[in-house]
């Protein structure tokens, strides 16, 4: 029963991103930090300090972040924070998808979202919590795990769903 029920959540959450403002993508990409270092030979920028970042309706703040780029051009940023997080408008509807961790890792190459540590991803009244959870943008599949056993919800996924309203699909 609890193996179904988080597949039928996990398939449901799967669609946040395939909603989220398409348009997000052709808009500039502002980022402020108190201090930045760019190391041209090695494709490496670090962002440091109360870093935001803005990109149309997407917010992102960290700590830390640092972009890597590769010689074809494929990227992997890592923000870290207390907690490093996102929020995103969804297509075409008044809603937001938000998503915090201590650590939030996106590949490129593998169309991979990575959130660790206290990771949890809200849409609407909706609710995911766990130790890691992993969203591939291109398939749309999440994987949650519940992290340490010692943590406040020891080691376990907790899924919070909140009932339809009668004229939502």
């Amino acid at each position: 029963m609890y193996s179904k029920l988080l597949t039928a959540v996990l398939v449901g959450l799967a669609t946040l991103p395939a909603w989220a403002e398409k348009a997000d993508q052709k808009k500039p990409i502002e980022i402020s930090a108190d201090a930045g270092t760019l190391d041209q030979l090695k494709g490496v920028t670090v962002w440091q300090g109360n870093v935001i970042v803005i990109q149309g309706t997407l917010k992102a703040t960290a700590d830390q972040l640092t972009v890597t780029r590769d010689a074809q051009g494929r990227q992997t940023l890592q923000g870290i924070g207390r907690p490093a997080t996102f929020r995103q408008k969804l297509e075409a509807r008044p809603e937001y998808v938000e998503g915090q961790g201590s650590r939030v890792d996106y590949t490129s190459a593998s169309n991979q979202v990575v959130l660790t540590g206290n990771a949890r991803v809200k849409r609407g009244a909706d609710v995911v919590t766990g130790g890691v959870i992993t969203y591939n943008t291109e398939t749309e599949v999440y994987q949650v795990s519940g992290g340490s056993v010692q943590g406040p919800n020891k080691g376990r996924v907790t899924v919070i769903l909140q009932p339809k309203d009668e004229g939502q699909k």
